[in-house]
């Protein structure tokens, strides 16, 4: 049975989100473990320029509306030339192009990675792309394995969950310490406490809501400050400055780009929170990467009702849920944790335990080549 594999990894997506750093991680553990990778993505993005940095070879696709025919051309001549073993696409757009080219050049194992909970029509185009064209599904959260199964009837057997995978560090700052450092960046007293957020700052992650919650219970946390890390749309950024200045918070609360950071901020926040909202009623997050982060790092985390964050935060246990977009529920979670300590350094060693069992980018990377060699069997037509 073959041990090693080429993979091509295909993507439209541009930004430097949990998906490209889940492609890009998930990359470089596959390489570490002797497969050989290729990446084909839009040039000049994150992940095209840290694959190609890194030494992936590196392919320039489009996947823009009007380049479909260009695109399926180029992919098609990529896999055959580079006869890969896997071609895994990722991004609604790179999908369905990737697949019937990957179907089209006989490439023996096409996976479709859906990373976002967010409903998907049963339309002939998609059934096509879900039952014809991939062998398997990837998704990160089990409501979207259960939505997808249930759209178009997807035997168990075809779709897996299989969240993010986390690259744990070598070590981690103290936790004064990294507060203190942080203090030190925003300039402010060595002595202040923070709740943060760190992330993709937009509208869908509900940021707002942190800043509401904590216009609520400002008086009650004399000494904390709000951190808010990430990057965002200028309109988006400029509408949390604005609502910041109308609650009368503004002085406490702070805007930094992360700069690869995050591990400092997630040792730093005495309260790590996610406020994902839904979208037209739909979930659209999946397991996110920035709570596992947090949850390793021993921060407290709190996370809305939403998508794959429930299948992580188990309330009481491993953190805290609130009510979706419900400000005053978020605003008493994080009194409940920042007062009853008792409580909350018991749900911050399970939290901990869980990602160390389950969420490591070792423990992904085992239960992905698992499926392939399932795969190489099915092929070879070996008993179990």
């Amino acid at each position: 049975m073959k041990s090693h594999d080429k993979i091509i990894h295909t993507t439209c997506n541009t930004q430097w989100t949990d998906l490209e750093k889940r492609i890009f991680s998930e990359s470089l553990w596959m390489e570490q473990n002797g497969h050989k990778i290729i990446i084909a993505a839009p040039k000049d993005t994150p992940l095209f320029s840290k694959a190609k940095q890194h030494g992936f070879k590196v392919y320039g696709i489009e996947f823009r509306r009007f380049s479909t025919i260009r695109d399926y051309n180029l992919l098609k001549n990529i896999f055959y030339n580079e006869k890969p073993d896997i071609v895994n696409t990722h991004g609604d757009k790179a999908s369905g192009i990737s697949l019937y080219a990957a179907k089209n050049e006989d490439v023996p194992l096409r996976i479709l990675s859906k990373h976002t909970s967010t409903h998907v029509k049963n339309s002939w185009y998609n059934r096509i792309i879900y039952k014809k064209l991939c062998h398997y599904i990837f998704t990160t959260a089990d409501c979207t394995t259960k939505h997808l199964q249930k759209k178009f009837k997807i035997n168990h057997m075809r779709i897996f969950s299989m969240p993010n995978g986390i690259t744990l560090p070598d070590s981690l700052l103290d936790r004064d310490e990294a507060r203190k450092a942080l203090a030190a960046e925003i300039e402010l007293d060595p002595k202040t406490r923070f709740i943060g957020f760190a992330g993709e700052i937009s509208k869908k992650k509900g940021v707002s809501t942190i800043l509401r919650a904590f216009k609520n219970i400002k008086s009650k946390l004399s000494g904390y400050n709000v951190v808010i890390a990430g990057e965002g749309s200028k309109k988006y950024l400029n509408f949390l400055h604005n609502l910041a200045k109308d609650l009368q918070i503004e002085n406490r609360v702070h805007f930094v780009r992360p700069e690869e950071k995050a591990w400092l901020y997630y040792r730093g926040f005495d309260c790590k929170i996610l406020p994902s909202k839904d979208i037209n009623g739909v979930p659209f997050e999946g397991i996110p990467q920035a709570l596992l982060e947090a949850m390793y790092c021993s921060c407290p985390v709190i996370g809305s009702e939403s998508g794959g964050i429930i299948d992580i935060i188990e309330h009481e246990k491993t953190g805290l849920l609130f009510k979706t977009q419900d400000p005053f529920d978020l605003a008493g979670k994080i009194l409940q944790t920042l007062q009853d300590k008792t409580a909350t350094k018991k749900r911050v060693e399970k939290a901990h335990e869980l990602v160390i069992k389950k969420h490591s980018i070792d423990k992904m990377g085992r239960d992905i080549i698992r499926i392939y060699r399932l795969h190489q069997i099915k092929l070879s037509h070996q008993p179990f």
